[in-house]
C-alpha cells in the first residue's frame, strides 16, 4: 500500500462522512490507499459511524480506544498502524484542505516530513480573530527559537511522513497533548521539511477543541522537549500547585488572624496548613494526575490520608534541610538558602511518593 491517511476523532460523528467522501474524491478509486480513524471512545459514537463505514468499503480501518485519549498518542497509536509507504495525518473536522493531501504524499519524494502550513505564501487561517491569529504566531515564534526549528507552522496538525521513518524514532516519542509535530520534527530532525500552503478552513460543524487546557499542554509540552524529558509536565502541574498551597496558606491565616486576633495564633496556623493541603490534594488530584484522579468518596478519603501523611513527612524534611542549612549559608551571606534547598528537597520527596502511593493505579478516562 502506498498511502494511509489517519485521522485521530473524537466526537465527529457528522463530520467523518464528509471527510471520508471528500478523500475519496481526491485519492480515486485505487486500492493503494487507506483510511485509519482511531477514536477516542467517543460520547456521541464516532466510532459506530467509522465502523459502518469501514464495513462498506475495505480501505476504512477503525481503532477504538477505550483506555486512553490524547490527540498526540492517537496520532502515534495511527501511524503504528498505518501499512502505507507515506502516511498523512489530519483532523476530520475538515479544516484541513484535503485537497493538499496529494502535494503533501509527493513532497515525500525529497523529504521524510512534510508539513501543511497556514503562514507560508498561498497559506492562511480563514475567519481567526486577531487575538487567535496573534497567540499562534507568537507561539510559532517561541516553538522555533526555543527548539531550534525553522519551520512556519510547527504545530500544524496537517502532515505527512515516511513510514519508514516514523518507525526509525517512535520509540524515542513521548506523545503527550495536542502538538505531535513538534516532537516528531524534535527527534527526527530532518535535514530538510518540505512546506505545502493550506487555508485553514471554519469549522464545519461539531465544536473546537482550543481551550485554555491546550495553552498549558502546549507550553508543558515545549519545556519538556527543551528539557529532553527531564523535567515532565506532572511535575511542574505538581509544583506549580504547591506554590498555589503557600498563597492560599498565606491569605487564610491572614484573614483569620484578623478575624480572631493573635490570642489564637497558633490554632490559626494548624487551620491555615489545613485549609492549604486541602486545596493541594484538590488541585493535584483534577488537575495533575487528573487521568489517576479519584472519583469514588472512599478514594477521595484514602487519598486526603495519604496526601496529608506524605505532606507531614515533607514538612519534616523541609524543616530539618533548613535548619542544617542555616548556619553555613547565613555565614555566605545566603539567608534565604537553607529555606529554599529544604522546600526543594521537600517538594521532590512530596512528588514522588505521592506519585507512587497516593495516586498510584490505573488511568482514568477523560
Amino acid at each position: 500500500m502506498r498511502v494511509s491517511v489517519v485521522v485521530p476523532t473524537y466526537n465527529e460523528r457528522e463530520s467523518l462522512p464528509l471527510l471520508v467522501n471528500a478523500l475519496r474524491d481526491v485519492m480515486g478509486n485505487e486500492t493503494d490507499w487507506e483510511l485509519i480513524v482511531v477514536d477516542d471512545d467517543s460520547p456521541d459514537e464516532t466510532w459506530k459511524v467509522a465502523e459502518d463505514m469501514a464495513s462498506k468499503d475495505r480501505r476504512i480501518r477503525i481503532y477504538r480506544r477505550l483506555d486512553c485519549r490524547g490527540l498526540s498518542s492517537a496520532v502515534v497509536a495511527g501511524l503504528s498502524m498505518a501499512g502505507g509507504e507515506r502516511v498523512v495525518v489530519m483532523d476530520a473536522d475538515l479544516q484541513h484542505d484535503v485537497t493538499r493531501v496529494p502535494q503533501l504524499v509527493a513532497a515525500l519524494d525529497d523529504t521524510p516530513l512534510a508539513v501543511g502550513t497556514r503562514y507560508a505564501p498561498g497559506g492562511g487561517v480563514g475567519g481567526w480573530g486577531r487575538g487567535r491569529v496573534a497567540l499562534s504566531q507568537a507561539a510559532t515564534v517561541v516553538c522555533n527559537l526555543a527548539l531550534g526549528l525553522a519551520v512556519s507552522d510547527p504545530m500544524s496538525g496537517f502532515f505527512a511522513v515516511r513510514r519508514e521513518e516514523f518507525n526509525r524514532i517512535s520509540s524515542r516519542l513521548n506523545p503527550r497533548g495536542y502538538k505531535i509535530l513538534m516532537e516528531l520534527m524534535v527527534v527526527m530532525r530532518p535535514a530538510r521539511v518540505e512546506e505545502i500552503p493550506y487555508v485553514f478552513a471554519p469549522r464545519v460543524c461539531g465544536e473546537s477543541k482550543l481551550s485554555t487546557r491546550v495553552v498549558w499542554d502546549f507550553g508543558f509540552a515545549l519545556i519538556e522537549l527543551l528539557t529532553r524529558s527531564v523535567v515532565s509536565p506532572r511535575f511542574l502541574k505538581y509544583g506549580l500547585v504547591g506554590l498555589s498551597g503557600v498563597g492560599v496558606y498565606a491569605l487564610t491565616r491572614s484573614g483569620l488572624l484578623s478575624g480572631f486576633g493573635q490570642a489564637e495564633a497558633g490554632v490559626i496556623t494548624a487551620a491555615a496548613v489545613g485549609v492549604s493541603a486541602v486545596s493541594n490534594y484538590v488541585l493535584n488530584n483534577v488537575w495533575t494526575f487528573r487521568d489517576r484522579r479519584h472519583v469514588s468518596l472512599p478514594a477521595v478519603v484514602r487519598g486526603v490520608v495519604l496526601f496529608g501523611l506524605v505532606s507531614g513527612t515533607g514538612a519534616l524534611i523541609s524543616r530539618a534541610v533548613a535548619g542544617h542549612l542555616s548556619g553555613p549559608a547565613e555565614g555566605l551571606g545566603w539567608g534565604v538558602l537553607a529555606p529554599a534547598m529544604g522546600f526543594a528537597i521537600a517538594t521532590l520527596w512530596n512528588y514522588f511518593l505521592n506519585h507512587d502511593l497516593t495516586w498510584r493505579g490505573h488511568a482514568v478516562s477523560g
